[in-house]
């Protein structure tokens, strides 16, 4: 949040003045014509309280001190010029009549406007505390969004390091031998180590349906099965679908940038579709189609029991 934010703009204090001296102006000439029109001319001396209260405390309570003294002095004008109170008898019996109103209104003008600065200067501490924690709130979050981004890309980078050939085939030696969480961290290391991401989806096809059952660590999107449409060009092509392909762009959109078909050895059936989400452009280089290649045999053995992948079994059940 900018400086600018907690400034007012320079032309308020003009409107607020325009607007309490519309309101006093509204309410004054209401009072006058219900006392000269309705009531009985004499400034409502007759009336206790006077309605003249109204102006000065409705000000008072609204916008201070300053704004309760202009309506307690209006009200005084007009109570001179129009009240009832006829000279005669006790000189100061008649100027105790005259002046105990303004004086109440200024007193009041004075202590309830000082009880409304006070509250608003209160107010505008608050208000200033409250933007200061926003503010710095806001730069925490951006501070914690960065650290979780450099975070990830040094996950990334560790996970999808240059490994030997070695290493990739004692994952893959492990692979028979376990199952469950350790089975889908073998796999996912693998993946992620030979793809150069983590953002990938792997489904496993049941019922013409591809359902996912393995997730990589970057990938948030739905679980949801891949879409028909898909399917059936993988089926049907049972080549790797590319983004870099324009023929291929339309039935990868909304899914991806490569669909590797994950085909049984025997038959070669589609078993399965492995779905980058994002490729670095230091991996889409000539060596990816064989790479990802000598991948899609790999994972077509390791997904086409899916049980064995536990904790994902239950995706089936839950989207059906």
């Amino acid at each position: 949040m900018s400086g600018s934010d907690a400034t007012p703009p320079p032309n308020m204090g003009r409107r607020r003045i325009r607007r309490i001296a519309a309101e006093l102006t509204v309410m004054f000439t209401i009072l006058l014509a219900i006392d000269q029109f309705w009531g009985a001319r004499d400034g409502f001396a007759s009336f206790q309280p006077s309605p003249y209260w109204l102006p000065v405390l409705l000000m008072a309570i609204g916008y201070g001190s300053w704004p309760g003294l202009a309506a307690a002095g209006i009200a005084t004008l007009i109570w001179l010029a129009t009240n009832g109170v006829r000279p005669g008898g006790d000189y100061f019996a008649t100027m105790f009549d005259l002046s105990l109103p303004p004086l109440l209104w200024y007193a009041a003008a004075v202590v309830i406007g000082e009880v409304t600065n006070v509250r608003n200067r209160r107010i505008a501490r608050l208000t200033a505390i409250q933007r200061t924690g926003k503010r710095n709130m806001d730069r925490m979050a951006d501070a914690f969004a960065g650290l979780a981004r450099n975070n990830r890309t040094l996950q990334q980078r560790i996970a999808t390091e240059d490994r030997t050939a070695s290493e990739m085939l004692t994952l893959a030696a492990r692979l028979p031998h376990v199952s469950g969480l350790e089975r889908q961290a073998l796999l996912r290391a693998m993946i992620a180590m030979l793809c150069r991401t983590d953002d990938f989806t792997c489904y496993h096809i049941r019922s013409d349906l591809a359902w996912p059952i393995l997730f990589g660590d970057g990938c948030n999107r739905e679980r949801a099965p891949l879409s028909h449409a898909l399917v059936s060009a993988l089926s049907a092509g049972g080549r790797i679908l590319h983004a870099a392909n324009p023929s291929d762009r339309a039935v990868l959109a909304g899914a991806g940038l490569v669909a590797v078909p994950l085909l049984s050895r025997d038959e070669g059936r589609l078993d399965g579709v492995l779905i980058l989400h994002h490729l670095p452009f230091a991996s889409m280089g000539p060596h990816m189609i064989a790479d990802l290649t000598a991948l899609a045999t790999w994972l077509a053995h390791a997904t086409s029991d899916h049980q064995r992948l536990a904790d994902f079994v239950v995706l089936r059940e839950n989207n059906s």
